[in-house]
């Protein structure tokens, strides 16, 4: 199978997976409300504009009737049957609070920044803070924006952070380390939640699969690093027939010199931890403004479950994880919330997190991520201007 067959082929599984998690999703929400009435058969469809003794809907047709409660069937609990859908549950949101959100969502691109300088620091290749800011705003722009997922975020700072020195090959490899402590900060706080949540609780399914890839992760990163086995890895006779060895022995160089820099490292973990919780927060506000059981009870268990959503929208699959991510809401959150709530939140979200990355369009429109260097050189000779090396130094630790 040709490379380009093997990438249609992966499309193709990527819409197929998106379009089935969707389905499932969608089959049991609809846009108004139903309620059934007392002979168990028929049912009104509309939109409740009161949810008193009497009910009162609006039919699709227009019409507005006024329905005793004794005229609605109960489940066995008493629960009258009245499945709100997607229209209701956006109308009785609470408007404020969503716009709350965007505001304490906005500033996480700040020590995502801060973040980036950091372990490119690490690598000896100097960027100001403000041209961190405006990679971060443009690459989370493409990545929410784009139908290419993260990868067009991560290709479009790898590409234009190397335009900055002359180590390329370690700015690239900073675009990967940087998205291997996100999901690695993800992974850590997951288990850690999970560690410590009651047996009869959702989280307790989360964590052997939490526990077991913090696990393999941590002998992976030891096997890795551990001399006795580099000494046998590197000196290898298929090591020197792999493509690209020198290339790949600078990102390997790349690799450890972060792991050396234990203050850049703890510090950028920290970090880390402290941005995705002010994500989640908004997170958690959007569910409050949607009238979910949402509460200071429970945060720590919706913080968990978002952190999992999270870590499905970073698997290979639909961009953004779309569909796969609200299943994986819909499944957590089902005892939180009526679908439609939960749906409503899922779009939510992504709604916030893109007005949150819209700098990101006037960033790349307007071409200011690229040094004022390389822009002037290029309008003479077409290639970027190499810098020198910044002095090896430890932000955190100096």
């Amino acid at each position: 199978m040709t490379p380009r067959a093997r990438k249609r082929l992966f499309d193709v599984l990527r819409v197929a997976v998106c379009v089935i998690a969707l389905w499932i999703v969608i089959r049991g929400v609809t846009l108004y409300d139903h309620v059934v009435l007392t002979d168990g058969k028929a049912e009104l469809v509309g939109d409740v504009i009161r949810d008193g003794d009497p009910v009162e809907i609006r039919l699709v047709g227009g019409e507005t009737r006024l329905l005793p409660r004794r005229e609605i069937a109960a489940d066995a609990d008493g629960t009258a049957k009245i499945r709100y859908g997607l229209k209701t549950a956006w109308r009785n949101s609470r408007k404020n609070l969503l716009l709350l959100a965007v505001l304490i969502h906005f500033p996480v691109v700040f020590p995502q920044a801060l973040r980036f300088q950091w372990l490119l620091a690490a690598q000896n290749i100097t960027v100001g803070y403000w041209e961190c800011v405006k990679l971060s705003f443009a690459g989370n722009f493409l990545n929410f924006a784009t139908p290419f997922g993260s990868n067009a975020g991560d290709v479009f700072k790898a590409y234009f952070a190397s335009l900055h020195t002359d180590h390329k090959t370690e700015a690239v490899t900073t675009v990967v380390l940087d998205r291997f402590i996100g999901l690695g900060s993800l992974l850590l706080v997951v288990a850690a939640i999970t560690a410590f949540s009651p047996t009869g609780s959702r989280l307790a399914v989360l964590r052997p699969y939490m526990l077991g890839m913090i696990a393999l992760g941590m002998v992976v990163a030891f096997l890795y690093l551990w001399p006795p086995v580099r000494r046998r890895w590197v000196a290898g006779l298929w090591v020197s027939r792999l493509p690209m060895l020198h290339q790949l022995k600078r990102v390997d160089n790349a690799a450890r010199t972060l792991v050396g820099r234990t203050g850049t490292l703890a510090a950028s973990v920290l970090l880390t931890i402290g941005l995705q919780a002010m994500a989640l927060a908004a997170y958690f506000t959007i569910a409050v403004a949607l009238a979910m059981d949402a509460h200071a009870g429970n945060m720590l268990e919706y913080f968990a479950y978002f952190y999992s959503g999270t870590l499905v929208q970073t698997l290979p699959g639909p961009p953004q994880g779309l569909g796969t991510v609200e299943l994986t809401y819909c499944y957590f959150f089902d005892a939180f919330g009526s679908q439609p709530q939960i749906i409503c939140m899922a779009f939510a979200i992504r709604v916030v997190v893109l007005i949150c990355a819209l700098p990101g369009l006037l960033v790349t429109l307007t071409g200011s991520y690229r040094p004022k260097e390389a822009a002037a050189f290029d309008l003479a000779s077409g290639d970027p201007p190499t810098q020198p090396a910044a002095p090896k130094r430890d932000l955190v630790t100096g």
